[in-house]
């Protein structure tokens, strides 16, 4: 089988966990005997006029190319436009021409079977429009709200979470259902997405929840002494829908506790700046993010958004930590008996909580290996068999 995978960013220019799912299925595709190429973007500069460049990634061919905006998603962060240049930004996007002719020549070339879309920001619904020239069926991933909500959060602009779509979510989700007969079938990593979506119109293509796949190494926990305190990881992007306020809140009245934060993002210079019982860790990856999954005690996934399937609550789950969790999303599905869950936003509650799991650091701390084997070993290559059965299915 012949498999293009479209991710509007791919390592190494990567910022979510939506990058690191279509970095992972690659891998585990091409394992697994697919024939895989990835479509992603690049800045414009790079092609030094060319359509396109390729490049390789861990032995996969990557076809980069700029589709013609105000700037590269990827260079966000470091233009920091204003909010005028956003919404231009994202009024091109809803139809991006310019990535037509590039794509079709390289979709030309490579001639899948299956178009496996993921965040398609920057190529716009285009993308759908040019493969199906090419393709024999399409399927689109869901890691976010980017088809039924602007932001693709449903977040307000004041930070509260919208319980349905508004007026101008609808209007916006409207429009993308006009492209709807392109999509063969959807995918969402949680129930919670593959609901919102249903109710929000996407009826004609099926949708298989596929939960997203993590690779962790072998587990090597240390001996803990039941006197030493209790160790809390919140490791995040480090911005307020995150919980990063509430959880800055509690801090001061939690000092029996270790916090051990890590992340970035506009609150990381508040965290890092704490002390006293706070270790910030900054941006961590590789070897640096198990040893410290491995030495923690309890795990905070705080969102106060609509989570998807967050892959560090599912990393730090099958590290064996507890978890301490909102009720938003995808969230309560994926913590099941693994931990606690609070509602979002609420000081209070997530102070007892924490007081809680201190008087408990035994049991936690027990119960930690048990914790581990109940998440089973269900890894990237386990996730991209059943993306192999759902694309075989749409295949007929």
């Amino acid at each position: 089988m012949r498999v293009v995978i479209v991710s509007s960013l791919f390592p190494p220019f990567a910022i979510g966990g939506a990058e690191q799912v279509a970095a992972n299925l690659a891998r585990a595709l091409t394992a697994l005997g697919c024939e895989v190429d990835v479509i992603s973007t690049c800045a414009r500069r790079s092609l030094e006029g060319a359509q396109f460049r390729v490049d390789h990634w861990q032995g996969i061919r990557v076809w980069r190319l700029a589709p013609r905006n105000l700037y590269w998603r990827y260079e966000k962060e470091q233009r920091q436009p204003g909010g005028l240049l956003r919404a231009i930004w994202h009024g091109i996007d809803l139809w991006n021409p310019s990535v037509f002719r590039p794509l079709e020549m390289i979709l030309r070339q490579v001639q899948p079977d299956v178009v496996s879309t993921h965040n398609i920001d920057g190529f716009s619904p285009a993308v759908w429009q040019a493969a199906r020239k090419y393709a024999s069926a399409i399927v689109h991933t869901l890691h976010d709200y980017h088809l039924v909500c602007p932001r693709a959060t449903m977040r307000r602009r004041d930070g509260t979470m919208c319980q349905h779509l508004c007026h101008t979510c609808g209007v916006y989700a409207h429009y993308h259902r006009l492209f709807a007969g392109n999509v063969q079938a959807l995918i969402a990593p949680s129930q919670a997405m593959a609901d919102v979506h249903r109710l929000a119109g996407w009826n004609g293509a099926a949708i298989h929840v596929v939960r997203n796949g993590v690779d962790v190494p072998a587990a090597r926990w240390a001996d803990v002494d039941d006197a030493e305190p209790l160790k809390l990881i919140f490791m995040s992007r480090m911005e307020r829908e995150k919980g990063c306020e509430t959880l800055l809140t509690v801090i001061p009245r939690c000092p029996g506790v270790e916090f051990h934060i890590a992340g970035d993002g506009t609150y990381a210079e508040r965290f890092r700046q704490l002390g006293g019982n706070v270790t910030w860790h900054g941006l961590v990856s590789g070897q640096s993010k198990w040893d410290l999954l491995s030495n923690g005690d309890v795990f905070l996934q705080l969102s106060e958004c609509r989570e998807n399937a967050p892959l560090g609550l599912i990393e730090a789950q099958k590290c064996g930590l507890y978890i301490i969790g909102t009720e938003v999303g995808g969230i309560p599905e994926l913590i099941g008996k693994t931990g606690a869950l609070i509602p979002p936003a609420q000081p209070e509650r997530l102070l007892d909580a924490l007081l809680t799991a201190s008087d408990r650091k035994k049991t936690i701390r027990a119960g930690r290996f048990e914790r581990a084997r109940s998440t089973g070993d269900y890894d990237s290559r386990a996730m991209a068999r059943e993306y192999q059965n759902v694309f075989r299915s749409t295949l007929g």
